[in-house]
């Protein structure tokens, strides 16, 4: 035989969503947040591995898309994984050849 329950929209709702919770895994707000930062933590990481910046710089280049990031709500948040692997593409290999060539150029205009 069958059971017939009478109950209201909300109160199934709850019912259903209750039962499909206990299934899902539960977030772990800890690996997410290991990688996510905020503002001042972001200028604290660039600066910490010798990329130093200022806050008006991130505005500038977050506001102009050239530097990854997320919102939330109003609020910058950004990947340091990601944000690491931006400040290394902005860099520019400067090797020994080019220090050799100004030393040299500098003899040279002292000779003459």
């Amino acid at each position: 035989m069958s059971t017939i329950i009478v109950t209201t929209p909300e109160e199934l709702k709850a019912i259903v969503n209750e039962a499909i919770a206990e299934f899902l895994p539960k977030p772990q707000l800890r690996e997410i947040k290991s990688d996510h930062i905020s503002l001042n933590s972001a200028i604290e990481l660039l600066t910490e591995n010798g990329y130093p910046t200022s806050k008006a710089k991130i505005y500038k280049l977050t506001s102009s898309e050239e530097m990854p990031h997320l919102k939330y709500g109003n609020k910058l948040v950004f990947s340091r994984k990601e944000l690491l692997e931006w400040a290394m593409s902005q860099t520019k290999h400067v090797g020994n050849h080019s220090k050799v060539a100004l030393t040299l150029a500098k003899s040279a205009r002292r000779k003459r």
